[in-house]
């Protein structure tokens, strides 16, 4: 009571005031991860005629816009110095480098549009790292987020099936019928970002208990199953496996050429099988289907479009259902010309913003996160989040074999930017103290 009488006017006393400060971190964790995974238009209906040009959403944008200016303005009163951690030169010659695939693309307009708003994502992911008080309440927010989003997934399956689980009737991709998709728009998205759930909930059973961290992990693994996305369900035990073996190599660079050499191992019989005979025999001979789901009719498509411009690509983001695409590059190849994504990062990458910008963005989302994951200290309070953050990397690196996970349009980026930026903020906190 005397503390309290004691408080200047105006104050609150100190143990309320900490409550106020949990209760605004809290906010701000769980608005971006509400926003990442459920987004403003969740259960979409498919049925419906979509505009190939694509001109964005605009509430999405709206509402991240809203979100960036929330958490600038807590970051700019909480040390806002700690952000410069963040910025290492890669990231600044790579974004520097998108500026100019923008100014020279084929559709300045449309890239200027979402250069923006991929700036926008990358910025809300970097100052959402310096948001958590510790380790405890970020396990503790993304397991509540999680949870919702899982209860809605299943709620919309049991009760909302015409937009949770992929229809005959859908517009696009009809022969998809019966494949699960929740709140998101495809069961692409949804088995990502359900391989995501997973490794949240590994990481949740080592800070705050093996039965909700397993109920998490359950529940995921089952919706990713009904997802039937092969691609997904096939990495997530190889990414599972990778990350062990590179927790428990002592020297770095055995641990980080292990790593990539299975990435350069999936290039090959994935990409390497339209353009090499002998690895195309051994996958025709090994896979049930060796067209990757008719990927191996899209990459030589791609291909032949990279080689007109190798350097600078067409345009960030600013190649996939264009008119431009759409109506002048059909030569017969329906499935082609019509995509919405090369269905491999690093092709897309190199399509959008040239071969220069696909290693640009490699070094800074894949190569480094793992040199930052040795750097990074080994005590037990941070082993979790670095082993959560280095599977995210680990992931986004080897789906983009067969899905654009690496700078994808959007927002479905954050949470791999963020378990780059988490990784590079604990290593440089080790360096610093």
């Amino acid at each position: 009571m005397s503390h309290l009488n004691a408080a200047p006017p105006g104050h609150l006393p100190a143990g309320r005031t900490a409550d106020v400060d949990t209760l605004v971190r809290t906010l701000l964790l769980s608005a971006v991860f509400l926003l990442l995974w459920i987004s403003l238009r969740p259960f979409g209906r498919l049925a419906e005629v979509q505009d190939v040009t694509d001109a964005g959403n605009f509430v999405n944008q709206v509402g991240y816009s809203l979100l960036f200016v929330l958490i600038a303005a807590w970051c700019a009163a909480h040390q806002p110095r700690r952000l410069l951690l963040l910025l290492r030169p890669i990231l600044i010659v790579t974004l520097t480098w998108c500026a100019f695939c923008v100014a020279i693309s084929w559709e300045p307009q449309l890239s200027a549009r979402r250069f923006a708003f991929a700036l926008i994502v990358i910025s809300i992911a970097a100052m959402v790292m310096l948001v958590p008080k510790n380790v405890r309440q970020f396990s503790d927010v993304l397991t509540a987020v999680v949870m919702i989003v899982l209860a809605l997934c299943y709620f919309g399956v049991v009760f909302a099936p015409s937009v949770s689980i992929h229809q005959a009737t859908d517009y696009i991709e009809p022969e998809l019928a019966g494949n699960w998709r929740g709140v998101f728009g495809h069961k692409n998205e949804a088995s990502l970002v359900m391989v995501l759930f997973i490794f949240i909930g590994l990481f949740v059973s080592r800070v705050r208990g093996a039965g909700l961290g397993g109920l998490i992990v359950v529940l995921s693994l089952v919706f990713l199953l009904f997802t039937r996305s092969k691609s997904a369900i096939g990495m997530l035990p190889v990414v599972l496996f990778v990350s062990f073996v590179m927790a428990r190599t002592r020297r770095p660079r055995v641990g980080i050429a292990f790593t990539l050499s299975i990435l350069a191992l999936l290039s090959i019989f994935t990409v390497g099988s339209v353009f090499f005979e002998p690895v195309r025999n051994v996958v025709d001979k090994i896979l049930p289907d060796p067209t990757f789901t008719g990927r191996t009719e899209i990459w030589p498509f791609v291909a032949e479009r990279i080689e007109q411009r190798p350097l600078t690509g067409y345009g960030f983001a600013a190649f996939w259902r264009t008119p431009e695409v759409v109506y002048g590059m059909g030569g017969g190849e329906v499935w082609a010309n019509a995509a919405s994504h090369a269905h491999n990062g690093y092709l897309d990458l190199a399509l959008t913003i040239g071969i220069p910008g696909s290693v640009l963005v490699t070094l800074w989302l894949v190569v480094l996160p793992m040199i930052d994951f040795y750097r990074s200290p080994s005590e037990q309070s941070v082993a979790p989040l670095k082993m959560l953050f280095l599977r995210v990397c680990i992931f986004a690196a080897y789906e983009a074999c067969l899905e654009s996970t690496l700078l994808p349009e959007g927002a479905n980026g954050l949470f791999l930017f963020a378990a780059a930026f988490g990784l590079r903020f604990i290593s440089m906190t080790r360096v610093m103290a």
